[in-house]
């Protein structure tokens, strides 16, 4: 989705005027109508936007907006990767979009391990959720044993 097409998105599932819009984002109202019409919104305006869509609980498009900024930033030609993690289901995990330095295969499939665990923590099975808090009190041991030695 283009930012343009999210922007337009956002105001309309708040059901927002233009103008009630811009001014919830401190935004003038031309401002609001160039990004509705393709104009690229940029810096604080995309952490405006990325702010008042998680509150509306809209995270595809706030992941619209953190991926935006971060490609304007041209963090991702540098030692930066992004790493989002969009669900379907208002049942799954938070959306989160994380800015990462770039990690070796064996880095990334802990780092893996550990949200997927995350994510356990959440679901409804009571099984599934102690699961998951072994698994992170082991490595939470494992850590503090590692700084004693």
């Amino acid at each position: 989705m283009k930012p343009s097409d999210a922007v337009r998105e956002l105001r309309k599932h708040l059901g927002e005027s233009q103008q009630a819009f811009s001014n919830r984002l401190g935004l003038s109202i031309a401002t609001v109508v160039k990004y509705e019409a393709g104009r690229e919104p940029t810096g604080k305006s995309l952490l405006a936007l990325a702010q008042t869509a998680r509150e509306a609980g809209r995270h595809d498009l706030a992941s619209v907006f953190m991926r935006t900024l971060v490609h304007s930033l041209g963090l991702l030609e540098h030692e930066y990767t992004l790493a989002w993690f969009d669900r379907e289901s208002p049942h799954d995990p938070p959306h989160a979009t994380l800015l990462l330095r770039r990690i070796g295969a064996e880095e990334s499939a802990y780092l893996g391990a550990v949200f997927d665990a995350f994510a356990m923590l959440r679901s409804a099975d009571p099984a599934i959720r102690e699961r998951a808090r072994r698994a992170l009190s082991a490595l939470r041991q494992a850590i503090e044993e590692g700084d004693a030695v």
